[in-house]
């Protein structure tokens, strides 16, 4: 087994631990500074979906793609634009850069408050770690479904 390989099975769980708590400390930190943190109507879309689901088969196929997207189809493409460049791009200062275009997209897709632009930049210059040191996209990605899974579930869990 190669030492990238390794380190990855070793890291896993701490690299899952900290993405969750990103997650976890980005809401909780929104809420103590008083920051509306996410949207309050994408969250009321997304849980309108999720119980539009279960009331006919075309609602659950719209939720079953929206969940596909969100979860497996935009991480794929996310990371392969905004990481693989570090392949080339060795120096920090790209990740930097590559960061801040990740953040950028994502308020450019969907604007939300000023603060989430942080922690999407902090969120992709873990990424960029993850796939520098791990040298697998796969990584990156598992990693990347993992913080927008959590987010989701937090949308259910934390009060409105």
């Amino acid at each position: 087994m190669n030492n990238r390989l390794k380190f990855t099975l070793k890291a896993w769980p701490v690299i899952t631990a900290a993405t969750i708590g990103l997650c976890f400390a980005t809401q909780w930190g929104a809420k103590i500074f008083g920051v509306d943190l996410p949207d309050q109507k994408n969250i009321d879309i997304v849980r309108q979906w999720v119980q539009d689901a279960f009331v006919s088969p075309k609602h659950f196929l719209n939720c079953v793609y929206v969940l596909a997207q969100v979860l497996v189809i935009l991480p794929a493409i996310e990371e392969s634009i905004f990481r693989l460049p570090t392949r080339w791009l060795r120096h920090p200062a790209w990740w930097v850069f590559l960061s801040a275009l990740f953040s950028a997209a994502h308020y450019i897709a969907q604007p939300f408050p000023d603060s989430a632009f942080l922690a999407l930049f902090f969120f992709g210059l873990a990424q960029c770690w993850l796939y520098r040191r791990t040298g697998s996209l796969w990584c990156a990605i598992l990693n990347h479904f993992l913080f927008n899974l959590t987010n989701l579930v937090l949308i259910f869990v934390l009060p409105e």
